[in-house]
């Protein structure tokens, strides 16, 4: 043994076993840290991307379609480095393809553009049953829906609206405009203490169940004008002598320009009154004719009286 440690070729060797083996070793690590650089960058994920829009791809502007829903649900995976930005960019396109189809029902599937060929993606629904129709239009008579109209002053009421113009153009699939009931415009009437003047408001097509519908409506607003004024009615008013006058005088008559006055307040109240009767003239020791204004108080429920007071002669005559 002395004597092959002593050989000058023996040391030689055995140099290169132990290198040959050290680079061995290194190499080693070395592919190892390689393949799992290389496994994790290549490693797989799963991602849900909800609620994408889905575009119509229909160049025929004589056809409408129905059936395509507004958005939809993707379930992207790959590469997770691919993956990650397009999940939180969502730079790419949902669309359904019509343009090679005719009116009818139609299966198509919903398809995707702007993701990479390396991502495999799967939508929900994937299939969509559309329905493609001609496009047909019908003009359609305008309404007014008040709401709040328990908010109105009391006393207070509206009139018959004017909506200009009276009628619009109703637009869409013959299929759509059969179910029309009812083209109206909503009036909010909270807080309105006088006539609507000029209000614009949207068009709004809904069927008997009160869906709204989707069509296409010309125009899409409307100007109303509304009446509100205070309920209010006519009736007459007679006077009434109160107070004794002098010793031996009388009265005759008690005389008015005023034979009417407009009375102010609920309208069931002012069905119930017919006349202002009795309103009193202070004839307290009077001995002559006489002119007076007297004040004319308001009947109960009745919020206004037009005119407040009344020139009265009262004649007197003497024994």
């Amino acid at each position: 043994m002395d004597k092959w440690l002593r050989s000058t070729w023996f040391i030689r060797i055995l140099s290169l076993f132990l290198a040959v083996l050290m680079w061995a070793s290194v190499s080693s690590e070395n592919t190892s840290d390689s393949e799992s650089f290389f496994l994790n960058g290549n490693s797989t994920d799963q991602e849900l991307v909800e609620n994408i829009p889905v575009d119509i791809r229909l160049d025929d502007e004589e056809l409408v379609v129905s059936g395509v829903p507004q958005v939809a649900n993707v379930t992207l995976e790959g590469p997770t480095s691919q993956i990650a930005p397009v999940a939180r960019q969502q730079n790419f396109t949902l669309y359904v393809e019509l343009n090679e189809l005719g009116p009818g029902r139609h299966e198509v599937p919903i398809q995707h553009s702007g993701i990479s060929s390396q991502i495999q993606v799967s939508t929900e629904p994937q299939t969509v049953e559309v329905t493609i129709e001609r496009r047909v239009s019908h003009s359609f008579e305008a309404s007014v829906d008040f709401i709040n109209e328990n908010q109105l002053q009391e006393g207070w009421e509206i009139g018959e609206p004017v909506i200009e113009p009276a009628s619009v153009e109703i637009t869409g699939a013959a299929s759509v405009l059969s179910q029309v009931a009812v083209v109206k415009s909503i009036v909010n009437l909270s807080g309105v203490e006088s006539s609507i003047e000029g209000k614009e408001a949207p068009v709004k097509v809904y069927d008997e169940e009160g869906n709204e519908l989707n069509v296409i409506v010309e125009p899409s607003t409307v100007s109303i004008d509304v009446p509100v004024s205070r309920s209010q009615k006519a009736v007459p008013v007679t006077f009434q002598a109160e107070g004794d006058v002098a010793n031996g005088a009388n009265v005759n008559t008690i005389t008015s320009s005023v034979e009417q006055v407009t009375i102010y307040g609920p309208r069931g109240v002012l069905n119930d009154i017919n006349q202002v009767s009795g309103v009193p003239v202070d004839t307290e020791g009077l001995n002559e004719t006489t002119t007076r204004e007297v004040k004319i108080d308001l009947p109960d429920g009745v919020t206004a009286i037009e005119p407040k007071t009344a020139e009265v002669q009262i004649e007197i005559t003497n024994d």
